[in-house]
């Protein structure tokens, strides 16, 4: 198994644990120092987007990366493509079509994610 096959399972999990609205796990999975940027806009750093999902203030539905590539930089991998998926947001449910660039850290043999922005299609 590669690093970038890794990541890929590391990624798996993270959107796993939003769609469990499981916030300790994806706690696990942020890096301290995150940035979130959501297609509308606004952002969320580590603290606010873990209160977002304990508060089920937004609930994913399903995630899919799509055509998504995803490239080791010494520490640091930087995964961007499209994301299909579900998500209800104060109980409004719609779908998602978005291109995403995240930027991953490896530290110590373990990834957190530093930053996330999206742009709806």
């Amino acid at each position: 198994m590669t690093i970038l096959d890794e990541f890929r399972e590391v990624d798996w999990c993270r959107r796993q644990a939003m769609i469990d609205g499981d916030a300790a796990a994806l706690g696990r999975l942020l890096a301290d120092e995150l940035i979130w940027t959501h297609s509308s806009g606004r952002t969320d750093d580590k603290v606010s987007l873990l209160h977002r999902i304990e508060s089920k203030a937004a609930v994913y539905l399903a995630l899919e990366p799509v055509d998504d590539v995803a490239s080791l930089h010494g520490d640091i991998v930087v995964h961007h493509g499209i994301l299909e998926g579900r998500v209800a947001v104060d109980g409004q449910e719609r779908a998602l079509r978005n291109r995403f660039l995240s930027v991953w850290k490896l530290t110590g043999g373990a990834f957190t994610l530093l930053a996330w922005q999206s742009t709806g299609l």
